[in-house]
């Protein structure tokens, strides 16, 4: 086989994988997080304060699961007086996952959430709530 030959198969698998990688590309979703991260970001002040305030406190937030049940514990002092909150358990790789709850916690100051209603996988947990 001549050299022509050689440097055209090379060209023409160079050509193959770039269509193969163009295809894999366009199979790909562009989901973003937030629709709204701009104006989010403009409020992200109150985010920080409210962090603040979790932090000074003497008992700390925890989240746990089971194969029934995810777990939210507030914190006693924060638990206690409790307006209105929520929940959001976003998953990155896919938005139709995402679940929303509203805080409801017991007098414990405890919430359960059936685990039914996650798909196996990578969630991030965002609370809020005004006390």
């Amino acid at each position: 086989m001549s050299w022509g030959y050689k440097i055209l198969i090379v060209y023409i698998l160079f050509i193959v994988m770039m269509l193969g990688m163009v295809y894999v590309a366009s199979r790909q979703t562009n989901e973003m997080q937030d629709e709204n991260y701009y104006a989010k970001e403009l409020v992200y002040q109150s985010v920080i304060d409210g962090k603040n305030n979790l932090n000074a406190l003497l008992e700390k937030l925890s989240i746990s699961n089971t194969a029934e049940t995810v777990t939210i514990k507030l914190p006693a002092a924060a638990a206690a007086n409790i307006t209105e909150g929520s929940v959001y358990f976003l998953r990155p790789s896919d938005e139709k996952s995402d679940v929303r709850a509203k805080l409801a916690v017991d007098a414990n100051g405890i919430q359960t959430i059936p685990a039914t209603k996650f798909k196996k996988g990578l969630y991030t947990v965002q609370i809020s709530w005004k006390s």
